[in-house]
């Protein structure tokens, strides 16, 4: 089957997601790393009997540097969640077109009930997943009553 042009640009989409996902990772560590180093000399320097300004400051710049780096991996957790999603998303819409273009290769007559069973199924999906209205399952209901009586 011949890719399809918005299929390409949300697969183009997931993959820069996923490098800034990773970049967002490795800077979230990156930080930490500084962070830890930095707070860790200016610990050093102060239990060696440096009372200085520059050992408190590094002190101090350390754990507010652990702070930066915490939020990044925040950030980050909160990104990837998005990522698994938006994943989720795509494989749903492959799904779907992959089952349309199936259709196309079944004799004419199994064409027409089998795009009704498509569509039965993308509207039980349920997105978001809420509750069915009390109509939609009744309309739907009926709907399957009159296919299985034809």
């Amino acid at each position: 089957m011949d890719e399809n042009p918005h299929q390409k640009a949300l697969e183009d989409y997931y993959h820069v997601n996923r490098s800034h996902l990773q970049w967002s990772f490795w800077s979230s560590l990156g930080a930490l790393a500084i962070g830890l180093a930095v707070l860790v000399i200016g610990v050093i320097a102060i239990f060696r009997g440096s009372n200085s300004v520059a050992a408190q400051i590094a002190t101090v710049s350390g754990v507010l540097t652990q702070f930066i780096g915490a939020g990044f991996f925040y950030l980050y957790s909160k990104n990837l969640k998005q990522l698994n999603v938006f994943s989720q998303q795509i494989v749903k819409l492959q799904d779907t077109l992959y089952a349309i273009g199936l259709v196309a290769h079944l004799p004419e007559p199994r064409r027409a009930p089998t795009f009704e069973t498509i569509i039965a199924t993308l509207i039980t999906r349920n997105e978001p997943k809420t509750q069915m209205s009390p109509e939609l399952v009744k309309a739907y209901s009926d709907a399957m009553k009159s296919r299985n009586a034809t």
